[in-house]
């Protein structure tokens, strides 16, 4: 009796250790959210200028694994330089001043997309900020929130710029994946942009200014990202030390913005004028928060450092579904920390919430659809090609090979045939 084989529509291919970022970085996301509800009942003006300093004293920890990893090295290398010493003492002068000139080369283009990643990612930091210090110092109220649309503009920009500058190839599972997410970001962004504008009122123009802001601040995030894998890829730089310099650049931005502030008043939480930086003294009047400043710190660190791995060992493509992560660990803590707005909300935000998920595991391929072709160019089945490829190779050599060896045995025509019977 035949059975018909039954084809499998779902498969879960064997997760790798590289795939625990994505479960690391959903867990920081969680625990950063968690750790900012803290902020919230000071001065908004000076925990955001306080953030700006913390990011980069978690960038500037990045040195303790740099200078690690340097000194486990330092034997390969003192060796690898040894033997490049033996080779150019056969070399001609002419070709190591060309050498050293290329090199030379090498560092000013390295040196040169480092300060790019910096401007782009500094200038992202302070447009909210700036924003911020407007809107303090003018006394208004706007409503802010989690605007899950600009995950669309993160999305959008990243597939261009990594189309632009990477050469990076999409297929149809991507796709999918894609169509999802923005699908369901479009859902939540219309809840999002109806809390706002409903609580806006008089301040319509400052919310557009804000949403404006947002998408600004995402977008130069989107540059950022593909320029750090240009980095990674082309300039041989480790996260460590892209992160180590991004510090060293960026606290030289930061005494440049924030010297106006030495100088200039704002009103604090209770009316009275202070300078920025007393406010930030205020903040520490209570000892908790130097453990929580602290801690933010270290979990800056460690958020930062897994959002470049994610980079470095995937792709700005895979970041960028990541960041759906990021905000599904960010609805998870409001939920808990505030409750739901109202349970319609809270039924819709949850199924497209498992929608965003399903498709995150789509695009990293921790699930493979079979059908549709959307199976086509994962990494499982062109496995599975290249497995049953070198099978049939295999059997086709055996083939030939008995052949071969048949043809010694029998005979060539029917004349040796009727030879060989009598």
């Amino acid at each position: 009796m035949n059975y018909k084989k039954k084809k499998k529509y779902f498969f879960f291919p064997k997760l790798q250790l590289r795939h625990l970022l994505f479960l690391f970085f959903f867990i920081i996301s969680f625990i950063k959210k968690g750790t900012q509800v803290y902020f919230e009942k000071n001065q908004r003006i000076a925990i955001e200028f306080l953030k700006l300093y913390m990011y980069d004293v978690g960038d500037f920890l990045s040195i303790i694994p740099f200078l690690i990893i340097k000194k486990r090295m330092q034997p390969e290398k003192e060796e690898k330089e040894k033997k490049i010493e033996r080779i150019k003492s056969y070399l001609e002068i002419e070709y190591i001043y060309n050498n050293v000139k290329e090199d030379d080369n090498n560092n000013c283009i390295t040196l040169r997309n480092v300060f790019l990643f910096t401007i782009f990612d500094f200038t992202a930091q302070i447009i909210p900020v700036i924003y911020y210090i407007v809107k303090e110092d003018q006394k208004l109220e706007v409503k802010q929130g989690n605007l899950n649309f600009i995950l669309i503009f993160n999305v959008i920009t990243i597939i261009l710029f990594s189309l632009c500058f990477l050469h990076t190839h999409f297929y149809r599972h991507h796709l999918v994946a894609f169509l999802i997410d923005i699908f369901c970001v479009i859902v939540l962004t219309i809840i999002d942009l109806y809390l706002i504008f409903s609580e806006a009122k008089e301040n319509i123009a400052m919310s557009i200014i804000y949403i404006f802001v947002k998408v600004l601040s995402t977008v130069l995030y989107s540059i950022e990202n593909v320029t750090a894998k240009i980095i990674f890829l082309y300039n041989y730089v480790s996260t460590y030390a892209l992160l180590f310099n991004k510090s060293i650049f960026h606290f030289v931005y930061l005494l440049i913005f924030s010297f106006p502030f030495f100088f200039k008043k704002m009103e604090d939480k209770n009316g009275e004028k202070k300078l920025i930086f007393s406010m930030i003294a205020d903040i520490f009047e209570e000892k908790k928060y130097y453990f929580i400043v602290i801690g933010y710190t270290i979990i800056s660190f460690f958020y930062n450092n897994l959002c470049q791995k994610i980079i470095d060992v995937f792709s700005p493509n895979h970041f960028a579904i990541t960041r759906v992560l990021e905000n599904f660990a960010i609805f998870l803590t409001n939920l808990i920390i505030n409750g739901p707005d109202s349970k319609l909300d809270l039924i819709i935000r949850i199924i497209m919430y498992i929608l965003i998920v399903f498709s995150t595991f789509i695009y990293n391929e921790f699930l493979v659809l079979n059908f549709c072709g959307l199976s086509k160019n994962t990494k499982l089945f062109l496995d599975y090609e290249a497995e049953n490829e070198t099978k049939n190779g295999e059997e086709q050599t055996i083939e030939i090979m008995e052949l071969d060896n048949s043809k010694e045995i029998l005979p060539k025509n029917g004349l040796e045939s009727q030879i060989i019977n009598l």
